[in-house]
């Protein structure tokens, strides 16, 4: 026979509906945002990881004091590596800004078009994407230089493989995309480039990859003595020290903590509203629980009516919230990396993980918590549901107060000995609601701190970095 308490949960729904359109729209934007976090991070993780073979990124590239000849190429290429020409130009634009110019790369270093085309032309450029929005810049526009000689008319946005952060020098303690960007124009245009306007950069690929970070480090530092020999080092920079490759891979992933944190406090918030607002259902359905009990119904049966709402309605936020996040949260947390980082285009792509820490486990914690208070409640016998009398022992002992007290003292000390529990549950939501609070108001304060203390530890007003060592400088 179809057991009767399932019509009840329609009624309690409607009675209740209110509470729950409540908890259901805070869990669908809590998953929600989260999912699309979690999903447009590993999306974003995977385009970057395999963005070193798709653009197929340097190992490591160096800067010499002039120009290379066929001869020195040659014998550098004999070390077992495969050198690449990676000159650049730094141009000081009308706002102040510097732009660094590459050639258009078809081998090494390749370039991800994001919007619009390559420059086919003289006075056309492609410039980094990030930059461009940092600086409200648009396809159509005119850079001009800060004499005003030379200009270029911005046909693409781009994401350069080697500057998924926008690093000037190796050396900076942090990135300025807004001062620095990089571009890229035709062959025919930056042949134009005179050679004292150039940086004479280089790039190799191995031609037998590293095992590990170790053997990475040992061939470099190989590399580097041999390279000397050949050439006049101004800098020496392997992709495993490269700032502007590297510096994006290891900050990705660190935020994701912080957000399973607040969406844990979330969940165990909301199991508390249910465990709150069951414990109150009870009180105020005891003498009906003690007829069910005292007719045939056990106690699992009725731990089970009482967990269906809030597990109802916790699946269908989740299943709602995941949606959610991949069809619209998604592209809100991908904006947030594409503000800070130069990457190029990504796929989205499923996350397990997402789902299982979006959906799994959540109804696991609700499950828990709301097992958890309903087994306590519903412990006591049959006849005492009927009585009303919900506590779990005898009589509670009254505690004797000091009658030289005022009679009003003494009644609300009374009120709040008898209401403890009550007071104590407040007492674990407030605590709950501030944490969230702060979650919200300590960032500013935190980041304004950080501004004020940074300076002061400082080591020195002024560094200076030696980035070739000083025995392969040595002409003896």
């Amino acid at each position: 026979m179809k057991n009767p308490l399932y019509k009840r949960l329609l009624r309690e729904l409607r009675s209740d509906l209110g509470k729950y359109a409540v908890i259901f729209l805070l869990m669908l934007l809590s998953i929600g945002e989260v999912s699309g976090f979690l999903v447009a991070e590993e999306s974003m993780i995977r385009a970057y990881d395999e963005s070193f073979e798709k653009y197929n990124v340097e190992d490591g590239h160096f800067l010499s004091s002039s120009k290379l000849n066929p001869a020195q190429k040659k014998d550098i290429d004999s070390y077992g590596i495969k050198l690449y020409d990676l000159c650049y130009r730094d141009t000081l634009l009308s706002g102040g800004n510097t732009l660094r110019l590459y050639k258009n790369r078809d081998r090494v270093n390749r370039v991800c078009l994001m919007k619009g085309r390559f420059p086919k032309k003289p006075g056309e450029v492609c410039i980094d994407r990030m930059y461009a929005d940092n600086n409200k810049l648009k396809i159509g526009d005119i850079l001009r230089t800060k004499k005003g000689k030379q200009e270029w008319k911005i046909t693409g946005l781009v994401a350069l493989s080697d500057y998924s952060t926008l690093f000037e020098n190796n050396n900076d303690s942090m990135f300025d995309s807004v001062k620095f960007g990089v571009g890229v124009v035709c062959a025919e245009e930056f042949d134009s480039f005179r050679d004292e306007q150039l940086k004479f950069c280089y790039c190799w690929k191995y031609d037998h990859k590293p095992k590990d970070e170790q053997e990475e480090q040992d061939m470099a530092e190989e590399l580097m003595k041999q390279v000397n020999k050949d050439v006049k080092l101004e800098a020496f920079i392997p992709r495993h020290e490269n700032q502007a490759i590297i510096f994006t891979g290891n900050d990705m992933g660190s935020d994701r903590q912080m957000m399973m944190v607040f969406l844990y406090i979330i969940i165990a918030i909301i199991a508390f509203v249910f465990a709150v607002t069951i414990s109150g259902t009870i009180s105020k359905e005891a003498e009906v629980i003690g007829s069910l009990r005292a007719t045939g119904y056990t106690r699992a049966e009725l731990i089970r009516h009482y967990m269906a709402m809030p597990l109802i309605v916790t699946l269908i936020s989740a299943a709602c919230g995941n949606v959610f996040g991949y069809t619209v949260m998604k592209y809100f947390n991908a904006s947030l990396y594409y503000g800070s980082y130069s990457l190029p285009t990504y796929k989205t792509v499923w996350s397990p993980g997402a789902f299982l820490e979006t959906t799994v486990v959540p109804i696991i914690l609700m499950v828990v918590i709301t097992w958890f208070v309903l087994y306590r409640k519903l412990k006591l016998e049959p006849l005492k549901f009927l009585r009303r009398d919900l506590r779990k022992g005898g009589r509670n002992l009254t505690l004797p107060l000091n009658h030289h007290l005022p009679f009003m003292s003494r009644f609300r000390l009374r009120i709040i000995l008898q209401n403890l529990s009550s007071y104590l549950t407040l007492l674990v939501g407030i605590l709950f609601a501030n944490l969230l609070l702060m979650f919200g108001l300590m960032l500013p304060s935190v980041l304004k701190a950080y501004q004020k203390d940074i300076t002061s530890h400082m080591l020195c007003p002024y560094q200076y970095i030696l980035q070739v060592p000083l025995d392969t400088m040595r002409e003896d």
